[in-house]
């Protein structure tokens, strides 16, 4: 029998649960839905990571999913949850009062979850994939937003999502969770809110500087033309 291999021993017990769980933001085990762990203490992602695994045993017998969602979604909740309530400030913008009602303003959705018609890619047809965005997250902050067009009446499971901040893999499956057209289209049958003919969305990880100095007033510029009165900003 051969010698045990001492840097391979090492290699093998390098990683601390610290480095674990930190690993899950932008590391070895990148996660979109759990990146919340490298937020928390040691003992409180171990608390976590617990009470989920005590959970899924608990599912494997029961099938409550509802149980488990719940369970996940609290552990969420803790992760971000800042030690003070933040206080936002908005100063150099101006509160613009609504001066009609919804019924009767044209709205366009704007989502900053990285929507787009599945065919259409902004970034071309050989864009990147979800796994692959990931890697590339410091490109996308460098890089100009790109606004993607969807007419009103898209069928919602013509959509897809690419983002490099969130795990757009839950927007792939219902894209509605970032892009709420569908929801908004029953409202417009309902007679609650006029739609536009044209919605919009974006991927948020850009230069935000670039997005405020120039995209986003170009954009306001191209909604206003075409007699856009509101727009629902979904932002992830």
């Amino acid at each position: 029998m051969s010698e045990p291999d001492d840097h391979q021993d090492a290699t093998a017990e390098a990683m601390t649960f610290e480095a674990f769980r930190r690993s899950f933001y932008y590391g070895d085990h990148a996660d979109m839905q759990f990146k919340y762990l490298a937020r928390m203490t040691d003992e409180d992602a171990a608390d976590a990571i617990a009470e989920m695994l005590q959970t899924v045993g608990e599912v494997v017998d029961t099938g409550d999913l509802d149980r488990l969602r719940q369970v996940v979604t609290d552990a969420q909740i803790r992760g971000y949850e800042p030690d003070e309530p933040p206080v936002p400030t908005v100063e150099d913008a101006p509160f613009t009062p609504l001066s009609t009602s919804l019924a009767d303003a044209q709205l366009a959705l704007l989502s900053a979850g990285g929507v787009f018609v599945q065919g259409d890619d902004p970034m071309g047809p050989d864009g990147p994939t979800q796994g692959q965005s990931l890697d590339l997250i410091q490109e996308f902050l460098r890089g100009p937003a790109m606004l993607s067009e969807i007419p009103s009446d898209t069928p919602t499971d013509t959509l897809t999502a690419r983002h490099p901040g969130y795990d757009a893999r839950t927007a792939q499956r219902d894209p509605q969770t970032v892009f709420p057209l569908g929801h908004l289209r029953d409202l417009a049958s309902e007679g609650r809110v006029r739609l536009a003919d044209t919605h919009y969305a974006f991927t948020g990880a850009t230069s935000q500087r670039r997005l405020e100095k120039q995209t986003a007033p170009a954009w306001a510029e191209h909604m206003a033309a075409r007699e856009v009165d509101v727009v629902f900003l979904v932002a992830t």
